[in-house]
């Protein structure tokens, strides 16, 4: 009996560090450097300029208007969202390279934003 109860103590300390594990390595946020290509449609062209921007996730989820939910696959990281603009991003563990695509409505008119660059895990 004494060992029955130790290897379900044993199992519940492994499970739950796991879970912890899982969580913190899918909490995570990266300073990112590069090129941003911003354009109103319809208007004069686009906006190119190099810009700095924070990717923060929490639980796995990009931090957000709509905190959009993440595929975590290997060493990439994709969000995908449709709700309210559309967007894109991708951002390759290994490398650090990141692409993020968004697009929607402003009050002013429809906007593309495009975004590429070399990311830093934030400590």
């Amino acid at each position: 009996m004494n060992n029955f109860i130790n290897n379900i103590l044993t199992f519940s300390i492994i499970f739950f560090y796991s879970l912890t594990s899982i969580s913190m390595e899918k909490s995570v946020a990266y300073n990112c450097t590069g090129l941003s290509q911003f354009e109103l449609i319809g208007s004069s062209g686009i906006k190119e300029e190099v810009k700095s921007k924070v990717y923060s996730f929490i639980d796995g989820a990009l931090q957000d208007l709509n905190n959009i939910k993440c595929n975590w696959d290997n060493s990439i990281i994709t969000c995908e969202s449709n709700f309210l603009n559309i967007r894109k991003l991708t951002l390759n563990q290994e490398t650090n390279e990141i692409s993020d695509f968004l697009s929607g409505n402003k009050g002013f008119g429809v906007y593309v934003d495009n975004f590429k660059g070399k990311c830093e895990q934030k400590n």
